[in-house]
């Protein structure tokens, strides 16, 4: 009898991560509202479901719920976002230089073919798998901090900044920019140079801010338009 109890649970943790996806791959947009019937439909799992899933990610600051309204996807105005990119930048710079400590060889080495395979998406164009490539690169650096809490901080508030940069990543300055930001990350953890790791950790937030914003900008002057 528990076999079902766990396929069931197994389905809403799946249907949990596929909502969550498509709100951080921009497949949902900021402000976009989310009807429990459409999806339903879409998804493929009952309205129940839907609602209750929709419950969990309002907790994770990635839907909002409006009495009457219904729900949408959240957004967040400059003054948010400064606040969460400098609590970000303190969090990630921290656990850069941890991982630095606790870094082996097998991870250098694992961090490279990560490169190499960042590069080889590049090369096929392939953009979601670029930013899946550079999510694990940087995922992987958080965890060899090896300090749970400071990773969890690290990957809410990541998922607040959810309009993953799909536009701003068809710039080859933008890419190009990622390539030397891996290599230099790498190169400081191999050799453990903190200062370097500080530096790059400040530079590579204070640039994913930057990104972050100006892509917002451009967002609401579309809309303006339209």
């Amino acid at each position: 009898m528990a076999a079902p109890k766990k396929d069931l649970k197994e389905d809403f943790q799946r249907l949990i991560s596929r909502l969550e996806n498509m709100i951080l791959t921009g497949v949902f947009q900021p402000r976009e509202r989310l009807i429990e019937l459409n999806l339903a439909k879409e998804l493929g799992f009952s309205r129940f479901w839907i609602r209750d899933a929709i419950k969990i990610l309002e907790t994770r600051g990635l839907i909002k719920v409006i009495p009457y309204k219904g729900a949408m996807v959240c957004d967040l105005d400059e003054q948010e976002i400064e606040d969460i990119f400098e609590v970000r930048q303190q969090l990630e710079t921290l656990a850069t230089c941890k991982a630095a400590e606790n870094t082996r060889k097998s991870d250098v080495r694992f961090l490279k073919r990560l490169e190499s395979q960042f590069e080889d998406s590049i090369r096929r164009g392939n953009f979601t798998e670029m930013i899946s490539i550079n999510e694990s690169f940087h995922d992987y650096i958080y965890d060899l901090s090896r300090n749970d809490v400071l990773i969890q901080m690290i990957r809410q508030l990541k998922a607040r900044c959810h309009i993953l940069r799909y536009h701003a990543w068809s710039s080859p300055d933008t890419i190009q920019i990622i390539q030397k930001e891996h290599r230099q990350f790498i190169e400081g953890i191999e050799t453990k140079d903190a200062k370097l790791l500080d530096d790059l950790a400040r530079k590579h937030i204070s640039y994913s801010k930057d990104s972050y914003i100006m892509h917002r900008k451009s967002r609401k002057a579309t809309q303006t338009v339209d």
